[in-house]
């Protein structure tokens, strides 16, 4: 297991501040810490890093700040290889590689503005790495200093913000969800000297779905405020279990295909010593391979018929649309074809 972390803290300056992150890294057992909205200026980083990550390596996005480091990213090098692939005053994007089990994933790490107008240029980064990405395991995590849906707010506004709507149509478009959760609901505490604070989920930990199938047990766990007024949010990587291997399913219109029977007579002369039982079974388990390779080699028809099922569907959408079409009615006919050959 694997466990990362990001953490709003402000004032890193300060030795209370800088004994709470590592007692987050020693009792949550992480590899990887990042500490956001620091305040640590770039003339006091190294020292201040040294003395909160100790052995670990670490790098910051200072130099794309105008005050001090915004982002500082902290990790175990012997359990986890960071490549820094792209940053900016508001996201560094690195590629990890956790050496145990030679998994490779992405990963932003998210500190946002906190005015919405300027939040507009990390919504719009998120976007172009996302291109980047592909179908890559990701995941997002930070302090995006904005609510995503209106259960996110204990009291306020019944209405979604300028702030909201922008974010929610970022979340859209780099088709990112909320990973599984644990712990504290609001991630952010208002802290007033009278009256009942603000309670608001601003801190969020989301992945894509290669993300969630490369580790399907993770949990994104939020907790206590602590020394801050925003949670902990450490993510804990269980990996998948080795994939078992997949039966051979015979398939019955593999006999009409045209090389079947040279494939039986050649598995089945092979001398196999042993009772007549073993015999058989062993000619039997020679065939998968040389079958697999004869059910793939025009394509797999099981895998046309799911792609034909879908098409056919967008096909009888567009003619519900437009029933006296003729084209429409055509493409049909056509895909009901290759799913009656594939039945």
């Amino acid at each position: 297991m694997i466990s990362l972390a990001v953490w709003n803290v402000r004032g890193l300056n300060r030795p209370l501040k800088q004994n709470e992150v590592r007692q987050v890294v020693k009792n949550n057992k992480l590899s990887l810490c990042a500490i956001l909205e620091s305040h640590v200026d770039m003339d006091n980083l190294r020292k201040v890093c040294n003395v909160v990550f100790r052995r670990w390596d670490w790098i910051s996005n200072g130099s794309c700040c105008n005050k001090g480091a915004r982002i500082i990213l902290g990790w175990d090098p012997v359990e986890v290889d960071v490549m820094v692939l792209a940053q900016s005053a508001q996201v560094l994007h690195v590629q990890i590689n956790c050496k145990d089990n030679k998994r490779i994933f992405f990963c932003s790490l998210v500190y946002a503005a906190n005015y919405y107008v300027h939040r507009q240029e990390l919504w719009q980064n998120l976007r172009v790495h996302k291109a980047f990405i592909h179908d890559k395991p990701w995941v997002i995590m930070g302090d995006f200093n904005s609510a995503l849906n209106l259960e996110d707010r204990s009291i306020g506004s019944s209405s979604v913000s300028p702030g909201m709507r922008d974010f929610n149509n970022c979340v859209k478009d780099i088709e990112v969800f909320d990973i599984k959760r644990t712990g504290f609901q609001y991630t952010w505490t208002q802290k007033p000297k009278k009256g009942v604070g603000l309670l608001k989920k601003i801190d969020r930990i989301m992945g894509n779905v290669p993300f969630v199938s490369s580790f399907p047990q993770s949990v994104a766990e939020f907790k206590p405020y602590g020394v801050s007024d925003l949670c902990p949010c450490v993510l804990k990587l269980f990996s998948a279990e080795k994939p078992k291997p997949r039966p051979f399913k015979f398939a019955n219109f593999l006999v009409h295909k045209q090389g079947f029977l040279d494939i039986v007579m050649a598995k089945w002369n092979i001398n196999v010593d042993g009772v007549h039982q073993f015999r058989v079974v062993k000619k039997l388990s020679l065939m998968k391979s040389s079958l697999r390779a004869l059910l793939y080699k025009q394509g797999n028809l099981h895998e046309k018929v799911v792609n034909a099922r879908g098409k056919l569907e967008d096909i009888q959408r567009a003619i519900d649309k437009d029933p006296v079409n003729e084209s429409l009615r055509s493409q049909e006919a056509s895909v009901l074809r290759v799913m009656r050959r594939g039945s």
